[in-house]
């Protein structure tokens, strides 16, 4: 079988008339991922998508489209985060009907090209997997989750030579629900923090008195959470890369919702969580980062940022229906919290690794 590989087009909106093939990129990416987890809390916002694309000052994207009798079957993409040197995200996504016809193993050899031409060795990618799907599981070095081990996305990441190198839990939250849990949580959290941390949270734009504080926490997500045996590098962030995201997301009629806990001895933000929607706000929320600085640990802050935020959120976008987040299988402490307060696990993530030889 013959396909077609054509770099992707970025239009200047969504409704342009050269934005075909940009918004086939962004249905199949959508459709894969519920095919391949069998839920579609996780789906992009095109909009969002749009807007991430064409922001050239901290990342650059390139993407390839595979077409067959013209038209687009397949979808890859490749992200380079600037402030960091070697690694890069990629991924490959495949219209319903063409998971094993050859076509995603071509487009994926394409997109490591690409990496190459960019100057990054190691690729790092995600797929989608069911909880229940098969018997035979592929089980990471952390020991902890497993995948299935003959779907199509694993077989595929396999066959192209990557390892994989840890599982993710996406759990979801219902937003319309009871709150018992998280006033319980909260409360006995508060207690265990004691007084010199307290809680701030906003939607919108980051007020300027939290934006260094913030950032520098943004910052350590690369480097400080669980990544199993992923290659880490440092991300930066700054005042200034806040101000870009924010207006982003105001381009892209998103909104975002932040907690941080603030240490008053020093000032220093000691623990974040931050939410995000569409423009559509009867879409499923997601939650994009909860750290506890590692200096602060042991004080139960990533309880309280989790339920303040759930708590707000609720108030501020009360049409979403449910939060959708991704924890490390080993990343025990905070799956404790996510259960406690009632997050439930409704799909599983693969991270999987290579270096271009």
């Amino acid at each position: 079988m013959t396909w077609t590989i054509d770099p992707l087009r970025v239009p200047a909106a969504l409704d342009d008339a050269d934005a075909q093939d940009f918004r086939e990129f962004w249905r199949i990416g959508n459709e894969a991922w519920r095919r391949d987890t069998g839920t579609d809390v996780n789906d992009d916002d095109a909009a969002d998508v749009l807007e991430r694309w064409r922001e050239e000052t901290y990342r650059t994207h390139a993407g390839l489209v595979a077409r067959e009798g013209g038209r687009v079957i397949a979808a890859g993409s490749l992200e380079i985060e600037k402030t960091v040197a070697r690694t890069a995200e990629i991924d490959v996504s495949v219209a319903a009907g063409h998971e094993r016809t050859g076509v995603a193993d071509a487009l994926l050899a394409a997109v490591e090209g690409l990496a190459r031409e960019h100057g990054r060795s190691v690729l790092q990618t995600w797929t989608g997997h069911r909880p229940d799907a098969g018997a035979e599981r592929l089980v990471p070095p952390t020991g902890a989750g497993a995948i299935p081990a003959h779907d199509p996305p694993t077989e595929r990441m396999v066959r192209a030579g990557y390892a994989l190198r840890q599982v993710e839990r996406n759990s979801v939250f219902d937003l319309h629900g009871s709150y018992d849990a998280v006033d319980r949580l909260l409360e006995s959290a508060v207690a265990k923090a004691g007084p010199d941390y307290r809680v701030v949270w906003w939607s919108g734009p980051v007020p300027d008195r939290y934006a260094d504080g913030y950032a520098r926490a943004v910052s350590r997500m690369s480097t400080d959470v669980p990544a199993g045996d992923m290659v880490t590098e440092q991300r930066h962030w700054d005042a200034a890369r806040l101000r870009e995201r924010d207006a982003r997301l105001a381009r892209a009629g998103s909104l975002m919702g932040v907690t941080l806990v603030v240490h008053e001895p020093t000032g220093e933000v000691a623990a974040f969580n931050d939410l995000q929607i569409g423009s559509d706000h009867t879409r499923p929320t997601a939650q994009y980062g909860t750290l506890v600085m590692p200096e602060h640990r042991g004080r139960r802050l990533g309880a309280i940022v989790k339920c303040v935020g759930l708590r707000n959120w609720h108030e501020a976008v009360p049409e979403s229906p449910c939060v959708s987040t991704f924890n490390a299988e080993e990343n025990r402490y905070m799956l404790d919290v996510n259960e406690a307060v009632g997050f439930r696990p409704v799909s599983y993530a693969a991270a999987w690794e290579k270096t271009l030889g």
